[in-house]
């Protein structure tokens, strides 16, 4: 299943970080947990999105696997498990690909998850179109 263009770039670069800073983002999605469940309930609600959540999982999956095989992804004793790269990104990436459902939402909440779950990937935060 294709993904928008800035969905497969948020996931090409967030996989390349420091794993470092993959560990403290992930450290930080507990706290995050109402912003995770407005995420949630946005993917119960449309039938379309809940199909493209589990693509989105293995798209993420195969590529952590790639970038860890070609040498992209860091390496060595400190460095985290796929699986452990896929849960520090999968909350934002999942937000990345609702961002038109969420960021300019008319329901506060929605647009505030967006924020919040995006903010610790600000800075390779694909730029809006249109």
């Amino acid at each position: 299943m294709p993904f928008p263009p800035e969905v497969e770039a948020f996931a090409q670069a967030a996989i390349r970080l420091p794993h470092s800073r993959l560990r403290q983002i992930d450290r930080q999605w507990d706290r995050l947990q109402a912003d995770r469940r407005v995420i949630s309930e946005v993917v119960q609600g449309n039938n379309e999105i809940r199909a493209q959540m589990g693509p989105l999982r293995d798209y993420i999956t195969i590529s952590a696997r790639m970038a860890e095989a070609t040498g992209v992804a860091e390496t060595g004793p400190s460095s985290m498990l796929v699986e452990e790269v896929v849960e520090a990104i999968l909350p934002a990436a999942r937000a990345v690909l609702m961002r038109g459902l969420l960021e300019k939402s008319a329901t506060p909440a929605r647009a505030a998850a967006f924020a919040a779950l995006t903010a610790p990937f600000r800075d390779i935060l694909p730029g809006r179109e249109g």
